[in-house]
């Protein structure tokens, strides 16, 4: 696998009054954080970050791995969502 291949990965969370949150990332190299989401599929929440606050990922050996298109998938709802409001 060369350093340029893209990963998606994925770490959750529990908010309190919203249920498990799950943020997604889009990841080039080893830690670079190219898209950032966040899903909160008890209240039916996306946020989508293409330009994402944070650039480098933590400890991304501790993040669970996701499918390149559920990454994709939530995305794009994301972003229908967003281009609706």
């Amino acid at each position: 696998m060369s350093d340029t291949t893209r990963k998606y990965l994925e770490t959750s969370q529990i908010i309190p009054s919203k249920g498990m949150s799950y943020t997604m990332y889009e990841i080039e190299g080893q830690d670079t954080i190219l898209r950032m989401l966040t899903f909160i599929p008890d209240n039916d929440e996306i946020h989508i970050y293409p330009k994402p606050p944070v650039k480098k990922l933590y400890k991304p050996e501790l993040c669970k791995k996701v499918e390149e298109n559920e990454f994709l998938g939530l995305w794009s709802m994301g972003e229908e969502r967003k281009a609706g409001k």
